[in-house]
């Protein structure tokens, strides 16, 4: 920190903030206003970006006190009618120094885009920052846009939500200035109800110490502290645990100022509900953190976050006990109702489910997911068992969305199923396979058994199909279905799984389907879209793994649909960029010399023996035919590594052969023959990658 410099704190104090708008407030909250200050060229060393539900601050320490200074470079006459053959400034130039400012010796010829003309050098001072700051501070307000703004009263301004007042310092000295027809001031607000006046701010150092005695802990970091450190002291109190949850913990910490825990409980008999559907409602719905006893089982307590000191809070708590009662007898019944009738009983219900607009109902998917299902079965040779079980997993998967439960709280959707399937005695594998298909592999989360993961990518390559059958495409960040969420996810789950799999018969399959229920006319352009998408995405989830850019397209820039293939491959090329990279130079540069001098040459890759006249010529085409035959067994086994191992072997002869051999040889004949050879190295590289886009980069980032 600059102790010489100044603080500046900067205060928005506004009616309660959404805690799911507090990531996108903040982040532009700091990235707008440092933007501002850094085009003013005001000097400031840390910085920290504070606030709760009613206020977003930024204090900057170490603010100098002067903008930095300014060095200029104004053009002036033309060096042809401002300067002498003997170096002497002539009176254009001493005319346009004198309106600069400048003196003479300031002046300098300099080349432009136009011709060589005079510079003059002006260095303009920086002003004092407390004379600019209300102008920098209401222009940084003024440029801030959100995702969701709203307009009050009769001002113009558009802001996250309407502003009460302004507090602006630096140091202890008011920066006055005005913004939606707020003046600031030093005064900021204490909590709403335990010290709902003005709260004067003395300094902006004193500023996190003034409104802690007004009961506002103004810093997150310290509030989710205190946060933690109540729900553990009072767990303790109970001889209980709080279950952490830090989604949870980031939402409640921004919905209070001054925090405080209090401890509620609940009749043990809605114990009987599956342990998911407690927490859901106690965490969604109430925003309590759901507790257990010393065996980790659920215990009938929940921990609810309040916005003033426990002390004093039995009605509070009694409320809250009495909202929650409300919800989990709601729950009790709805499960009770659900199992009126098996899962299976509830398939027919899913006529009534849209799928998506024009796209029928749940019921038509469940259709198409059998199909895909029977069609990896297959494909991925799962065995006659699993088989079963997947058909069947794809048959329930989407029944408990006619569930009472399910529609209720939606984000049970895939547990409620996999409750009700084992209840109705199910394979465990297919109860299973119905929650699984919904977990997230683009954030880790895989399926554990074979069944949800077949279930979980027929799931995903069924909508992002039916999306681009109807044209519903992503595009820019416009994403409304997240279909390249599903797609990630897709590419993940395949790799992770080591699947090798043609993905575009897979699309091709699931397009038919649709086309067969009637809302589509097969289209193989949308094949060749969907796969292009996919291709797209696998480009992203390799450079995020790490490979090389130069790779990647080497790898792509040769038909292949099979992802884990891909992957394989690539991997392999950056192994070898990594670990034996003059390898690879010596294997690129021989496959180089050959595509430069073929790649013109549209005849066959056929040789024909009896018109290799050099020695050099027959012993390289014996050597190529032993590396084409081991190139088909390593390219078959997957051993990658191999396949440069014996190229590498095979480079010392090749350039010999380019040493001794003319290739374009004047008798056309010989010319295309030799051309044929070349050819021939480069189809048989081509059927790996295409390694004349791999670009071998230096270090220092040159080539």
């Amino acid at each position: 920190m600059n102790s010489s410099g100044k603080t500046l704190l900067v205060e928005v104090g506004m009616e309660e903030l959404p805690s799911s708008l507090k990531e996108e407030v903040f982040e532009k909250f700091e990235e707008v206003f440092l933007d501002v200050l850094r085009s003013e060229q005001i000097i400031f060393g840390e910085h920290k970006v504070l606030g709760t539900p009613r206020r977003v601050t930024i204090l900057l320490h170490g603010v100098e006190e002067f903008q930095r200074k300014q060095v200029l470079e104004v053009k002036g006459p033309p060096k042809k009618v401002a300067l002498s053959p003997e170096g002497e400034w002539l009176k254009p130039a001493l005319l346009f120094a004198q309106a600069q400012g400048v003196e003479p010796s300031s002046l300098f010829i300099k080349e432009a885009e136009r011709g060589t003309y005079v510079f003059a050098r002006k260095e303009i001072p920086g002003k004092a920052i407390k004379e600019i700051l209300p102008q920098v501070l209401k222009k940084a307000l003024s440029c801030l846009q959100f995702s969701r703004s709203m307009r009050w009263g009769e001002g113009n301004v558009a802001f996250v939500r309407p502003i009460r007042w302004l507090v602006a310092l630096l140091d202890d000295e008011e920066i006055v200035f005005e913004f939606a027809d707020i003046t600031s001031s030093k005064f900021s607000r204490g909590h709403r109800f335990l010290c709902p006046g003005k709260v004067a701010i003395s300094s902006a150092e004193t500023y996190l110490d003034t409104l802690r005695k007004a009961f506002v802990i103004a810093d997150p970091q310290e509030r989710r502290a205190k946060i933690e450190e109540l729900l553990t002291s009072c767990a303790q109190e109970e001889g209980i645990f709080w279950l952490r949850d830090e989604n949870l913990l980031e939402e409640v910490n921004f919905l209070v100022e001054y925090p405080g825990v209090g401890v509620g409980r609940f009749e043990e008999k809605y114990l009987t509900l599956p342990s998911k559907v407690l927490i859901t409602v106690m965490k969604h719905h109430q925003r309590y953190f759901a507790c257990t006893d010393e065996r980790g089982n659920l215990s009938p307590h929940f921990m609810v976050v309040l916005n003033r000191p426990a002390d004093g809070s039995e009605i509070i708590i009694k409320g809250n006990e009495r909202v929650l009662r409300a919800r989990l007898e709601d729950a009790l019944f709805f499960f009770h109702e659900d199992r009126r009738s098996s899962l299976s009983d509830k398939v027919d219900k899913l006529k009534g489910v849209v799928f998506q607009e024009s796209l029928g109902t749940m019921w038509e998917k469940t259709q198409r997911l059998i199909q895909l299902s029977r069609y990896l079965a297959q494909k991925l040779h799962v065995g006659k068992e699993k088989a079963q079980f997947l058909e069947r997993a794809a048959f329930l998967a989407k029944a408990d969305l006619a569930c009472e439960m399910v529609k209720e709280f939606p984000e049970l959707q895939g547990y409620m199923g996999r409750v009700y399937a084992q209840e109705d005695g199910e394979a465990e594998e297919v109860a299973l396979a119905i929650e699984e298909q919904y977990f997230s592999p683009s954030e880790g989360n895989y399926p554990k058994t074979l069944v949800g993961s077949v279930l979980s990518l027929v799931d995903r390559v069924d909508t992002i199909v039916s999306s681009f059958a109807l044209e519903r495409i992503p595009s820019g960040s416009e994403d409304p279905l997240g279909l390249r969420r599903l797609a990630q996810g897709l590419i993940g789950l395949i790799i992770n799984k080591c699947w090798f799999l043609g993905i575009k018969e897979l699309i091709r399959e699931n397009l038919s389907l649709i086309a067969e229920q009637g809302f589509v006319s097969f289209d193989e352009a949308v094949v060749e879209k969907v796969l292009a998408f996919l291709l797209t995405r696998l480009r992203t989830f390799l450079l995020e793994q790490g490979i090389n850019y130069s790779i990647i397209n080497a790898v792509l820039g040769i038909p292949i649909d099979d992802i884990y293939e891909v992957y394989l491959r690539a991997s392999a090329l950056q192994k070898l960029w990594d670990a034996e990279k003059s390898v690879l130079e010596a294997v690129l540069t021989g496959f180089t010399r050959a595509y430069n001098i073929s790649k013109n040459f549209d005849g066959s890759a056929n040789v024909d023996e009896q018109l290799l006249q050099e020695e050099i010529e027959r012993e390289f085409y014996q050597s190529l035919l032993r590396f084409e035959k081991n190139f088909e067994s390593s390219l078959k086994e997957g051993n990658y590594q191999k396949l440069f191992e014996d190229f590498y072997t095979l480079v010392p002869v090749l350039d010999r052969f380019f040493e001794k051999v003319l290739v374009m040889a004047p008798e056309e004949a010989i010319r295309k023959n030799r051309l044929a050879l070349m050819k021939k190295i480069v189809l048989l590289w081509h059927r790996f990658a295409d390694l004349s886009q791999v670009v071998i980069q230096e270090e220092n980032g040159g080539s």
